[in-house]
Protein backbone atom coordinates (compact mmCIF):
# COMPACT_ATOMS: atom_id res chain seq x y z
CA UNK A 1 0.00 0.00 0.00
CA UNK A 2 2.77 2.32 0.86
CA UNK A 3 4.48 1.58 -2.43
CA UNK A 4 1.32 2.34 -4.32
CA UNK A 5 1.04 5.73 -2.59
CA UNK A 6 4.66 6.62 -3.36
CA UNK A 7 4.18 5.62 -6.98
CA UNK A 8 1.13 7.82 -7.33
CA UNK A 9 2.98 10.76 -5.78
CA UNK A 10 5.87 10.32 -8.15
CA UNK A 11 3.65 9.96 -11.17
CA UNK A 12 1.50 12.95 -10.15
CA UNK A 13 4.60 15.08 -9.78
CA UNK A 14 5.82 14.11 -13.21
CA UNK A 15 2.37 14.66 -14.60
CA UNK A 16 2.27 18.16 -13.07
CA UNK A 17 5.65 19.00 -14.52
CA UNK A 18 4.59 17.74 -17.93
CA UNK A 19 1.40 19.74 -17.74
CA UNK A 20 3.35 22.86 -16.70
CA UNK A 21 5.79 22.42 -19.53
CA UNK A 22 2.95 21.98 -21.94
CA UNK A 23 1.21 25.14 -20.72
CA UNK A 24 4.30 27.45 -20.59
CA UNK A 25 5.45 28.84 -23.97
CA UNK A 26 8.58 27.41 -25.30
CA UNK A 27 11.20 29.99 -26.19
CA UNK A 28 12.11 28.03 -29.18
CA UNK A 29 8.59 27.78 -30.55
CA UNK A 30 7.52 29.63 -33.71
CA UNK A 31 4.68 31.45 -31.93
CA UNK A 32 7.06 33.07 -29.50
CA UNK A 33 9.28 34.26 -32.30
CA UNK A 34 6.29 35.84 -33.99
CA UNK A 35 5.23 37.45 -30.75
CA UNK A 36 8.69 38.86 -30.18
CA UNK A 37 8.89 40.25 -33.72
CA UNK A 38 5.46 41.83 -33.31
CA UNK A 39 6.53 43.37 -29.98
CA UNK A 40 9.75 44.71 -31.47
CA UNK A 41 7.83 46.16 -34.42
CA UNK A 42 5.43 47.93 -32.08
CA UNK A 43 8.35 49.31 -30.09
CA UNK A 44 9.96 50.63 -33.27
CA UNK A 45 6.70 52.23 -34.40
CA UNK A 46 6.21 53.78 -30.97
CA UNK A 47 9.75 55.12 -30.95
CA UNK A 48 9.31 56.45 -34.49
CA UNK A 49 6.06 58.13 -33.49
CA UNK A 50 7.70 59.73 -30.48
CA UNK A 51 10.56 61.03 -32.64
CA UNK A 52 8.19 62.37 -35.31
CA UNK A 53 5.94 63.98 -32.72
CA UNK A 54 8.93 65.59 -30.98
CA UNK A 55 10.20 66.87 -34.33
CA UNK A 56 6.78 68.35 -35.17
CA UNK A 57 6.54 70.00 -31.75
CA UNK A 58 10.05 71.40 -32.20
CA UNK A 59 9.14 72.80 -35.63
CA UNK A 60 5.96 74.39 -34.27
CA UNK A 61 7.91 75.91 -31.38
CA UNK A 62 10.57 77.23 -33.79
CA UNK A 63 7.91 78.75 -36.06
CA UNK A 64 6.13 80.39 -33.13
CA UNK A 65 9.42 81.73 -31.78
CA UNK A 66 10.37 83.10 -35.21
CA UNK A 67 7.10 84.92 -35.83
CA UNK A 68 6.37 85.98 -32.25
CA UNK A 69 9.86 86.80 -30.94
CA UNK A 70 12.68 86.63 -33.46
CA UNK A 71 11.02 88.26 -36.48
CA UNK A 72 9.67 91.33 -34.57
CA UNK A 73 13.04 91.72 -32.90
CA UNK A 74 14.85 91.61 -36.26
CA UNK A 75 12.31 94.02 -37.75
CA UNK A 76 12.79 96.46 -34.88
CA UNK A 77 16.57 96.08 -35.19
CA UNK A 78 16.39 96.87 -38.91
CA UNK A 79 14.14 99.85 -38.19
CA UNK A 80 16.66 101.28 -35.74
CA UNK A 81 19.44 100.69 -38.26
CA UNK A 82 17.42 102.51 -40.94
CA UNK A 83 16.92 105.49 -38.62
CA UNK A 84 20.65 105.67 -37.92
CA UNK A 85 21.53 105.33 -41.60
CA UNK A 86 19.06 108.09 -42.51
CA UNK A 87 20.76 110.27 -39.90
CA UNK A 88 24.11 109.59 -41.56
CA UNK A 89 22.66 110.44 -44.99
CA UNK A 90 21.25 113.69 -43.62
CA UNK A 91 24.57 114.72 -42.07
CA UNK A 92 26.54 113.91 -45.22
CA UNK A 93 23.90 115.22 -47.65
CA UNK A 94 25.52 116.67 -50.78
CA UNK A 95 28.89 115.89 -49.23
CA UNK A 96 31.05 114.24 -51.84
CA UNK A 97 34.33 114.80 -50.03
CA UNK A 98 33.74 112.28 -47.24
CA UNK A 99 32.03 109.37 -49.03
CA UNK A 100 34.48 106.86 -47.57
CA UNK A 101 33.89 108.09 -44.02
CA UNK A 102 30.13 107.97 -44.62
CA UNK A 103 30.29 104.34 -45.82
CA UNK A 104 32.48 103.44 -42.85
CA UNK A 105 29.88 104.72 -40.37
CA UNK A 106 27.07 102.93 -42.25
CA UNK A 107 29.08 99.68 -42.19
CA UNK A 108 29.51 100.03 -38.43
CA UNK A 109 25.74 100.43 -38.08
CA UNK A 110 24.98 97.40 -40.28
CA UNK A 111 27.44 95.23 -38.34
CA UNK A 112 25.57 95.76 -35.06
CA UNK A 113 23.69 92.62 -33.99
CA UNK A 114 21.53 93.99 -31.17
CA UNK A 115 19.29 96.98 -30.68
CA UNK A 116 21.41 98.21 -27.79
CA UNK A 117 24.48 98.08 -30.01
CA UNK A 118 22.72 100.17 -32.66
CA UNK A 119 21.47 102.73 -30.14
CA UNK A 120 24.95 103.07 -28.66
CA UNK A 121 26.31 104.33 -32.00
CA UNK A 122 26.49 108.15 -31.78
CA UNK A 123 26.39 109.26 -35.40
CA UNK A 124 27.01 112.94 -34.64
CA UNK A 125 30.00 112.11 -32.46
CA UNK A 126 31.51 109.96 -35.23
CA UNK A 127 30.84 112.63 -37.85
CA UNK A 128 31.97 115.61 -35.74
CA UNK A 129 35.77 115.45 -36.35
CA UNK A 130 35.17 114.71 -40.04
CA UNK A 131 32.84 117.70 -40.48
CA UNK A 132 35.09 119.96 -38.42
CA UNK A 133 38.13 119.28 -40.58
CA UNK A 134 36.04 119.76 -43.71
CA UNK A 135 34.63 123.12 -42.53
CA UNK A 136 38.10 124.42 -41.63
CA UNK A 137 39.30 123.40 -45.07
CA UNK A 138 36.33 125.16 -46.70
CA UNK A 139 36.97 128.35 -44.72
CA UNK A 140 40.48 128.58 -46.16
CA UNK A 141 39.29 127.60 -49.61
CA UNK A 142 36.29 129.94 -49.98
CA UNK A 143 37.47 133.12 -48.25
CA UNK A 144 37.21 136.23 -50.43
CA UNK A 145 39.61 139.16 -50.75
CA UNK A 146 38.10 140.69 -47.61
CA UNK A 147 38.80 137.49 -45.63
CA UNK A 148 35.12 136.62 -45.38
CA UNK A 149 33.07 133.49 -46.02
CA UNK A 150 29.38 132.69 -46.19
CA UNK A 151 28.31 130.31 -43.43
CA UNK A 152 24.99 128.54 -44.02
CA UNK A 153 23.47 127.51 -40.70
CA UNK A 154 20.25 125.50 -41.09
CA UNK A 155 19.47 127.27 -44.41
CA UNK A 156 20.17 130.75 -42.95
CA UNK A 157 22.89 132.75 -44.71
CA UNK A 158 25.55 134.42 -42.55
CA UNK A 159 28.48 136.48 -43.79
CA UNK A 160 31.38 136.12 -41.36
CA UNK A 161 35.02 137.01 -41.23
CA UNK A 162 37.44 134.10 -41.37
CA UNK A 163 38.29 134.55 -37.68
CA UNK A 164 34.64 134.61 -36.61
CA UNK A 165 33.80 131.62 -38.80
CA UNK A 166 36.71 129.64 -37.34
CA UNK A 167 35.69 130.54 -33.80
CA UNK A 168 32.10 129.56 -34.53
CA UNK A 169 33.07 126.15 -35.91
CA UNK A 170 35.37 125.45 -32.96
CA UNK A 171 32.72 126.44 -30.40
CA UNK A 172 29.79 124.49 -31.84
CA UNK A 173 29.06 121.09 -30.30
CA UNK A 174 27.02 120.00 -33.32
CA UNK A 175 28.13 120.80 -36.86
CA UNK A 176 25.15 119.22 -38.57
CA UNK A 177 23.45 121.55 -41.04
CA UNK A 178 26.48 123.87 -41.38
CA UNK A 179 28.23 124.51 -44.68
CA UNK A 180 30.75 127.06 -45.95
CA UNK A 181 30.51 128.85 -49.30
CA UNK A 182 32.14 131.73 -51.11
CA UNK A 183 30.48 135.09 -50.45
CA UNK A 184 28.10 135.99 -53.28
CA UNK A 185 26.43 139.19 -52.12
CA UNK A 186 24.51 142.19 -53.44
CA UNK A 187 23.68 145.59 -51.95
CA UNK A 188 19.97 146.13 -51.32
CA UNK A 189 18.15 149.31 -50.18
CA UNK A 190 15.86 148.88 -47.17
CA UNK A 191 13.15 151.45 -46.48
CA UNK A 192 12.37 151.06 -42.79
CA UNK A 193 11.38 153.05 -39.73
CA UNK A 194 13.46 153.79 -36.65
CA UNK A 195 12.25 150.82 -34.66
CA UNK A 196 13.17 148.47 -37.49
CA UNK A 197 16.56 150.17 -37.94
CA UNK A 198 17.91 149.25 -34.50
CA UNK A 199 16.68 152.58 -33.09
CA UNK A 200 18.60 154.38 -35.82
CA UNK A 201 21.84 153.88 -33.92
CA UNK A 202 23.69 152.45 -36.89
CA UNK A 203 26.84 153.59 -38.62
CA UNK A 204 28.31 152.76 -41.99
CA UNK A 205 30.35 149.58 -41.63
CA UNK A 206 28.26 148.13 -38.80
CA UNK A 207 27.25 144.48 -39.02
CA UNK A 208 23.60 143.57 -38.41
CA UNK A 209 21.41 140.48 -38.43
CA UNK A 210 18.09 140.69 -40.26
CA UNK A 211 15.01 139.03 -38.76
CA UNK A 212 11.50 138.65 -40.09
CA UNK A 213 8.67 139.39 -37.64
CA UNK A 214 5.21 138.63 -39.01
CA UNK A 215 1.75 137.99 -37.58
CA UNK A 216 0.15 134.77 -38.76
CA UNK A 217 -3.64 135.12 -38.76
CA UNK A 218 -5.96 132.14 -38.82
CA UNK A 219 -7.41 132.45 -42.34
CA UNK A 220 -10.49 130.33 -41.58
CA UNK A 221 -11.52 132.52 -38.64
CA UNK A 222 -10.75 135.61 -40.69
CA UNK A 223 -13.08 134.50 -43.49
CA UNK A 224 -15.84 133.79 -40.99
CA UNK A 225 -15.55 137.40 -39.73
CA UNK A 226 -15.36 136.34 -36.12
CA UNK A 227 -14.68 138.94 -33.48
CA UNK A 228 -11.86 137.01 -31.86
CA UNK A 229 -9.25 136.14 -34.48
CA UNK A 230 -6.33 134.11 -33.18
CA UNK A 231 -2.95 135.43 -34.23
CA UNK A 232 0.53 134.02 -33.85
CA UNK A 233 3.65 136.13 -34.15
CA UNK A 234 6.47 134.34 -35.90
CA UNK A 235 10.09 135.46 -35.91
CA UNK A 236 12.84 133.86 -37.95
CA UNK A 237 16.30 134.86 -39.01
CA UNK A 238 16.72 135.80 -42.67
CA UNK A 239 20.34 136.96 -42.87
CA UNK A 240 23.29 137.13 -40.51
CA UNK A 241 26.37 139.30 -40.81
CA UNK A 242 24.87 141.88 -43.19
CA UNK A 243 27.05 144.99 -43.48
CA UNK A 244 25.71 148.57 -43.57
CA UNK A 245 27.01 150.35 -46.68
CA UNK A 246 25.18 153.69 -46.39
CA UNK A 247 22.42 155.35 -44.35
CA UNK A 248 19.92 158.00 -45.47
CA UNK A 249 17.79 159.64 -42.81
CA UNK A 250 14.54 161.35 -43.83
CA UNK A 251 14.95 165.10 -44.41
CA UNK A 252 12.36 165.95 -41.74
CA UNK A 253 15.23 165.62 -39.30
CA UNK A 254 17.16 168.23 -41.30
CA UNK A 255 15.01 171.21 -40.32
CA UNK A 256 16.80 173.35 -37.74
CA UNK A 257 14.85 176.06 -35.91
CA UNK A 258 16.97 178.71 -34.20
CA UNK A 259 15.23 181.33 -32.00
CA UNK A 260 16.90 184.20 -30.15
CA UNK A 261 15.08 186.72 -27.90
CA UNK A 262 16.55 189.74 -26.12
CA UNK A 263 14.66 191.76 -23.49
CA UNK A 264 15.93 195.06 -22.12
CA UNK A 265 14.72 196.75 -18.94
CA UNK A 266 13.39 199.25 -17.89
CA UNK A 267 12.50 200.36 -21.39
CA UNK A 268 10.92 196.98 -22.10
CA UNK A 269 12.54 196.65 -25.52
CA UNK A 270 12.33 193.18 -26.99
CA UNK A 271 14.63 191.84 -29.67
CA UNK A 272 13.77 188.51 -31.22
CA UNK A 273 15.39 186.60 -34.03
CA UNK A 274 14.21 183.42 -35.68
CA UNK A 275 16.18 181.34 -38.14
CA UNK A 276 14.96 178.22 -39.92
CA UNK A 277 17.57 176.16 -41.72
CA UNK A 278 16.66 173.23 -43.92
CA UNK A 279 19.67 171.01 -44.28
CA UNK A 280 18.30 169.60 -47.54
CA UNK A 281 18.27 173.07 -49.07
CA UNK A 282 21.78 173.70 -47.81
CA UNK A 283 22.94 170.48 -49.43
CA UNK A 284 21.30 171.51 -52.68
CA UNK A 285 23.09 174.85 -52.56
CA UNK A 286 26.33 173.07 -51.83
CA UNK A 287 25.79 170.75 -54.78
CA UNK A 288 25.47 173.63 -57.24
CA UNK A 289 28.45 175.44 -55.75
CA UNK A 290 26.60 178.38 -54.22
CA UNK A 291 27.97 177.91 -50.70
CA UNK A 292 31.53 177.46 -49.49
CA UNK A 293 32.15 173.71 -49.50
CA UNK A 294 35.03 173.79 -47.02
CA UNK A 295 32.85 175.37 -44.34
CA UNK A 296 29.86 173.14 -45.03
CA UNK A 297 31.93 169.96 -44.87
CA UNK A 298 32.84 170.78 -41.30
CA UNK A 299 29.19 171.22 -40.35
CA UNK A 300 27.34 168.63 -42.42
CA UNK A 301 29.66 165.63 -42.75
CA UNK A 302 27.87 162.66 -41.11
CA UNK A 303 25.23 165.05 -39.83
CA UNK A 304 22.55 162.33 -39.60
CA UNK A 305 24.87 159.92 -37.81
CA UNK A 306 26.02 162.55 -35.34
CA UNK A 307 22.41 163.60 -34.76
CA UNK A 308 21.43 160.01 -33.91
CA UNK A 309 24.41 159.76 -31.60
CA UNK A 310 23.42 162.99 -29.81
CA UNK A 311 19.90 161.63 -29.43
CA UNK A 312 21.31 158.45 -27.92
CA UNK A 313 23.42 160.28 -25.36
CA UNK A 314 20.63 162.72 -24.49
CA UNK A 315 17.97 159.98 -24.35
CA UNK A 316 15.74 162.20 -26.48
CA UNK A 317 14.97 161.88 -30.17
CA UNK A 318 12.48 161.82 -33.01
CA UNK A 319 10.83 158.40 -33.09
CA UNK A 320 9.05 158.95 -36.41
CA UNK A 321 12.19 159.07 -38.53
CA UNK A 322 12.35 156.99 -41.69
CA UNK A 323 15.56 155.47 -43.06
CA UNK A 324 16.81 154.06 -46.33
CA UNK A 325 19.70 151.80 -45.50
CA UNK A 326 21.91 150.19 -48.11
CA UNK A 327 22.94 146.80 -46.78
CA UNK A 328 25.05 143.96 -48.18
CA UNK A 329 23.28 140.59 -48.07
CA UNK A 330 23.81 137.20 -49.77
CA UNK A 331 22.28 136.99 -53.23
CA UNK A 332 20.13 133.99 -52.27
CA UNK A 333 18.45 136.04 -49.50
CA UNK A 334 17.39 139.01 -51.66
CA UNK A 335 13.88 137.74 -52.42
CA UNK A 336 13.13 136.92 -48.78
CA UNK A 337 14.38 140.31 -47.55
CA UNK A 338 12.59 142.41 -50.17
CA UNK A 339 9.29 140.54 -49.88
CA UNK A 340 9.31 140.99 -46.09
CA UNK A 341 10.65 144.56 -45.96
CA UNK A 342 7.64 145.84 -43.99
CA UNK A 343 8.25 143.25 -41.28
CA UNK A 344 12.03 143.04 -41.01
CA UNK A 345 14.01 144.16 -37.98
CA UNK A 346 17.74 144.89 -37.92
CA UNK A 347 19.55 143.69 -34.83
CA UNK A 348 23.11 144.33 -33.68
CA UNK A 349 25.07 141.17 -32.76
CA UNK A 350 27.08 141.68 -29.59
CA UNK A 351 30.16 139.96 -31.04
CA UNK A 352 30.52 142.91 -33.43
CA UNK A 353 28.77 145.68 -31.49
CA UNK A 354 29.60 149.40 -31.89
CA UNK A 355 32.11 150.99 -29.54
CA UNK A 356 29.42 152.77 -27.53
CA UNK A 357 27.89 149.43 -26.46
CA UNK A 358 29.03 148.66 -22.91
CA UNK A 359 27.96 145.21 -21.73
CA UNK A 360 29.94 145.43 -18.48
CA UNK A 361 27.58 147.89 -16.85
Amino acid sequence: MKKIINYLKYNSKNLFNDLKDSLEPNNNTLSHKRHRQYYQKENRELLTGIVVLSFVVLIIFAICYYFLVFSPSIEELNTKKTIKINEVNTIFKNNTENIQAKHSIIAQINSATTQDAVESIDVEALAYPILKNQLHSQINEFKDKYDRVEVDINDTKNIMSVDNATTYVNSEKSLTGISIHKVDSVIVPLSINRKQAASGLLNVGDVVDIYNNIIDTDSEEYLNNTDNISTNRKTNKLVGGARIVSILRSKDSGVINYNMELDEYPNMRNLSQKNVIEVEEVLSSKAIGVLDESQLNLLLTEYGTRLSDYERTSNLGNLDVEYIIMVEIPRDSVVAVISNMDNIILTIPTYNAPLWVDLKM
